[in-house]
């Protein structure tokens, strides 16, 4: 009985000192998969884009800003959406510490190649969708889940190395894949151009559907299809954050392949896994 007392009072010690997790914020799936990655157990994440919503008609909800109000950090990627979001939730948590996870990444603007998408200026936010850029991004978390606790610097050095070095092996594969394709095999079309720092880091181009972020119309359709014609476009991928439509018409018009494909995944090597295959399928 003395035994089971203490072993008891021994558990109950245990979970009233224990360690408090941290709590990281961030705006997007695939930016929580990499925090959770490098953190492991020791830290809590808030995902303040729910899955499958369109970041660019995003509202936060009143549950995501309380589960903000209490995170201690903010990996805030730099780009113009986070920057739109960030008065509203800085209104309720004025403390957080918010680093920049997007160091030492080379910005595109948001544009299509080959297309029409004037956004001005605006910086394109898709930086995770790049092996490449996917381990600077996981190197800054490391950094700064280090800078925040120190205490567990050697599990997240060492969760970082085993992370870089899967994306290195996916850098190595496109590389090798890409490398493999001929000059009119390197196009492909997409509704949001969401892969745009793939496309740039691996030699392919990429063309959108969307014109200023709407469906094309009749007339935009005709030069898309004359542009994907005179490149031999044989994938279009299709996105669960935008409608169907205009991709399953151009495709039958050119008659190229429909992908789906979610660039806002949470699982984000998963679909880069995915989009090369479909990428060397349609070479052969």
């Amino acid at each position: 009985m003395m035994r089971l007392i203490s072993i008891l009072i021994l558990a109950c010690a245990s979970f009233l000192f224990a360690e408090p997790k941290l709590s990281v914020a961030v705006t997007l799936a695939p930016y929580a998969k990499i925090v959770q990655e490098i953190a492991g157990e020791n830290a809590d994440v808030v995902t303040l884009v729910p899955p499958n919503a369109n970041p660019h008609l995003f509202e936060p909800k009143p549950n995501t800003l309380r589960a903000f109000s209490k995170a201690s950090l903010y990996l805030s990627d730099g780009s113009g959406l986070d920057k739109a979001w960030r008065p509203r939730f800085l209104g309720v948590n004025k403390n957080i510490r918010i680093v920049d996870i997007s160091q030492g990444v080379s910005w595109m603007n948001e544009e299509a190649h080959e297309h029409v998408h004037e956004h001005g200026e605006e910086l394109d936010p898709h930086i995770w969708n790049s092996p490449r850029m996917a381990i600077l991004i996981a190197s800054n978390v490391c950094s700064a889940l280090v800078e925040l606790d120190g205490l567990h610097a050697g599990v997240y050095r060492t969760n970082l190395e085993k992370f870089s070095k899967r994306l290195s092996d996916l850098d190595v594969k496109f590389t090798e894949a890409t490398k493999a394709l001929s000059e009119d095999r390197r196009t492909f079309i997409m509704f949001h151009p969401s892969y745009g720092y793939l496309a740039r880091d691996y030699g392919l181009k990429q063309i959108a559907v969307e014109v200023h972020g709407k469906e094309p119309k009749p007339r935009d359709m005709q030069k898309l299809v004359h542009i994907a014609k005179e490149h031999q476009v044989k994938t279009v991928f299709v996105q669960p954050q935008f409608s169907r439509r205009a991709v399953e018409s151009l495709s039958r018009e050119i008659q190229a392949k429909i992908v789906s494909i979610d660039p806002l995944a949470f699982d984000f090597e998963k679909e880069l896994q995915k989009f090369i295959s479909a990428i060397s399928e349609s070479s052969k």
